[in-house]
């Protein structure tokens, strides 16, 4: 069955999302002040509130993981956007927390259908130049549930699958004084995780998106 191919260009939508990553400290410093509920932390300039809602998009790409965090990314006409939320499960201390994951995300391009994941990540949240651009990193894992097998991970031998594992790595920026906003830029990436769950070839889409701490 032919799908309708999607009036708008999506690599517009990636590049107005990075643009948001970029700006998202000057924005919020233009915002008014908020008064933090008592249950609320302050550390390091970002409101370190238990719950989150967020949002993200971005386009395939069909370099290997590690190629993406070296910066080199082939892309091609896939594309995904995705809403989730997200609770701290543990704080371990100020600089470290465990922090869960559930997100829905849709596909077009070259693949029409949803997706549910969940993960489980540790976030790092002190770096040397928050006081200038406050930062954290966060890496995870968790299941992935495909509603039909997706036709970029299919491989002459291999044949796509519906649950994968889910990997996420983010990096976030926010600006130096307390505030709920943040922009993130993150690897959503789905793994057969070296064929023991699936043959599978899995995908990766560099994604970038903003954050609501509440």
């Amino acid at each position: 069955m032919n799908h309708r191919r999607a009036t708008f260009s999506a690599p517009g939508v990636v590049q107005v999302l990075l643009a948001l990553v970029l700006l998202s400290p000057a924005i919020a410093a233009e915002a008014p002040g908020e008064v933090s509920p008592p249950s609320t932390q302050t550390v390091r300039g970002v409101s370190e509130s238990d719950a989150a809602v967020f949002i993200y998009a971005g386009q395939w790409s069909a370099n290997r993981f590690g190629e993406i965090v070296g910066l080199r990314s082939n892309f091609r006409s896939s594309y995904l956007a995705a809403a989730g939320a997200s609770r701290v499960l543990h704080r371990f201390n100020e600089h470290l927390h465990l922090e869960g994951e559930i997100n829905a995300a849709r596909h077009w391009g070259k693949q029409h259908h949803f997706e549910l994941n969940a993960a489980a990540s540790l976030r790092w949240t002190t770096f040397p130049w928050d006081r200038f651009l406050n930062t954290s990193i966060a890496h995870g894992f968790g299941p992935s549930y495909a509603f039909e097998r997706p036709p970029i991970e299919t491989r002459e031998d291999r044949r796509a699958t519906r649950v994968l594992v889910f990997m996420v790595t983010e990096v976030t920026t926010a600006p130096p004084h307390s505030t709920p906003w943040e922009g993130f830029v993150r690897i959503h990436h789905r793994s057969g995780a070296y064929d023991v769950v699936s043959r599978s070839a899995g995908s990766n889409f560099v994604t970038a998106g903003l954050r609501y701490r509440f």
